[in-house]
């Protein structure tokens, strides 16, 4: 199956910084076993394969400091929840590193509105 990628993701996936991807999947159609052809521009630069699926929820929340909600330089506070277990602060951190971004600021300016979805790992990489 194939998965594209804008050209910053590239690197990082070559280089095996970004460890798995966040997208829809209203039909199901990711699972494990699933070969995944690594596109950029319609080219393909790498071939993989889904060694599994995690639920993700990103979400805006009320303007409320737990350790489980990051408050963005912009005054927008989000929380993170993989397979219905919310992120602690460093690990967002660390989740928006794996996902290939800079920093956790860039990550939200990227999910910038609630979004529903899953992760698609492609090493054994798991929360």
């Amino acid at each position: 199956m194939v998965l594209s990628f804008k050209s910053q993701f590239k690197k990082p996936i070559i280089d095996g910084t970004k460890i798995h991807t966040i997208r829809e999947d209203k039909r199901n159609r990711w699972k494990s076993g699933n070969e995944i052809h690594f596109t950029e521009n319609d080219n393909c630069f790498n071939i993989g394969k889904c060694i599994s699926t995690q639920r993700i929820s990103i979400y805006k929340v009320a303007n409320v400091y737990t350790p489980y909600t990051y408050k963005t330089k912009g005054n927008k506070t989000f929380q993170i929840a993989i397979d219905g277990k919310c992120l602690n602060a460093d690990k967002m951190n660390n989740f928006a590193l794996k996902d290939g971004f800079n920093s956790i600021e860039d990550f939200f300016n990227w999910f910038k509105e609630d979004f529903e979805g899953i992760l698609i790992h492609w090493t054994n990489f798991k929360y």
